[in-house]
């Protein structure tokens, strides 16, 4: 744990993080900055210390949304495995899922949908998850769901 407690003081120092529950510009915390880079080693000290997995930042946006944007498979996992709110929507209403929707990500989709999330939120556009473009892998999931019990 020594060494791990020295990489993690390393890693908030060098992104410019006084400490555990600072925040930086637009309110990001450094578990969403290690979400971003796909840092899991770096989420999981984070977590192990006592970050908060539900924090968001100005935009309503948590350490999930940022891992989702990037495709960070492991670090949405380690996330999700926190406490993260996987149907969390932020201040534009938004969920990690319709977002990953949006940019067609089919590996994203497919982890957020194995862990619960809800296909069928509303966006303020009107359209779900199901609808919004470059969903034809979510489409095929919802249609022929790998467990139908």
């Amino acid at each position: 744990m020594t060494g791990s407690m020295s990489a993690l003081t390393t890693w908030l120092a060098k992104q410019g993080f006084p400490g555990l529950h600072a925040r930086h510009s637009h309110g990001d915390t450094p578990l969403m900055r290690a979400a971003r880079q796909g840092e899991d080693a770096i989420v999981l000290a984070l977590l192990a210390c006592g970050a908060a997995p539900h924090a968001v930042n100005d935009e309503g946006n948590n350490a999930l949304w940022f891992a989702c944007l990037h495709g960070n498979l492991a670090v949405i996992r380690r996330l999700i495995e926190a406490g993260t709110p996987i149907d969390h929507a932020n201040d534009d209403g938004l969920t990690c899922l319709m977002q990953a929707a949006r940019r067609s990500q089919r590996e994203t989709q497919r982890l957020l949908l194995d862990h619960g999330a809800t296909a069928d939120l509303y966006a303020p556009d009107g359209r779900s998850a199901r609808q919004m473009r470059g969903t034809r892998s979510l489409r095929l999931k919802l249609n022929h769901p790998a467990h139908p019990c």
